[in-house]
């Protein structure tokens, strides 16, 4: 615990940080996340061999596109279409064919996996009241998945994906949805532009996904035997073991937001 929280601490200023300035420098952060991520999985994906430098190329065209383009689907479509060229060149390039299908495949994955949920936070930054719609998300993510984690280990009885996650349990998955969607709920309250049933309707959806998300890819690393995606955020992992619920509940949170809100 000791350690997670000298990690921690550090982090959450800087994410925080960035999220104010906005910018560049949260273009940047978002970016960096990606690219480390993106990394992670490929290492996880390595028998199936991935064509890096496509995804590589894909996923920093779609964050820094998101960033830069207007309208936001004009910048979602160059970001994919980008991506799309690139696993088309690395195909023709690439010295046989054997596997090609599939390893074009992880490929694809990796972007989609990393670099379309962070490029989709760099839109939400990017609305009017982009600051607090993050911080929404973050919030969101980040109560449900400690409020999970402390009520499996207090009241933990029954399993939820025992072939997946062992030590995920039915009770700590309600304690962090009902947690999780009151810290939505009580950020709201600093927010004119949002409503009170909005902030309940946003926060599940924030709190299901970031659930739903946590499960994914601890089914990805269960299929690859790892226990961490990485170890540079030392207690916590790798970046993607810290951001695997964010890259699925930013998705419901960006269009809530979008649809519900603004």
């Amino acid at each position: 615990m000791t350690t997670r929280l000298i990690v921690a601490i550090p982090g959450v200023i800087a994410v925080l940080l960035a999220v104010a300035l906005g910018g560049p420098l949260f273009i940047g952060l978002a970016l960096i996340i990606s690219l480390i991520g993106l990394f992670e999985f490929y290492r996880v994906a390595d028998p199936y061999r991935p064509l890096r430098w496509a995804g590589y190329v894909g996923v920093a065209a779609t964050v820094v596109f998101a960033g830069t383009v207007s309208p936001p689907e004009r910048a979602m479509v160059l970001g994919l279409g980008a991506t799309l060229g690139c696993l088309a060149l690395a195909a023709v390039l690439v010295p046989g064919g054997k596997h090609l299908v599939s390893r074009l495949g992880v490929t694809a994955l990796g972007v989609l996996y990393l670099g379309a949920p962070l490029a989709v936070l760099v839109l939400l930054r990017r609305l009017e009241v982009g600051d607090a719609a993050v911080i929404n998300v973050l919030v969101g993510t980040w109560v449900f998945d400690t409020a999970s984690y402390f009520g499996g280990k207090l009241w933990g009885r029954r399993p939820i994906a025992p072939n997946i996650s062992p030590h995920k349990t039915v009770e700590g998955f309600v304690v962090g949805f009902v947690v999780g969607v009151l810290a939505v709920w009580v950020a709201g309250l600093y927010m004119d532009w949002i409503g009170h049933l909005e902030s309940v309707v946003l926060g599940a959806a924030i709190c299901g996904a970031a659930y739903l998300g946590d499960l994914f890819e601890s089914r990805l690393k269960r299929d690859a035997h790892v226990k961490d995606s990485g170890t540079l955020l030392l207690g916590h992992g790798g970046v993607l073991d810290r951001f695997d619920a964010l890259l699925f509940s930013v998705i419901p949170g960006y269009l809530i937001t979008v649809w519900l809100v603004l």
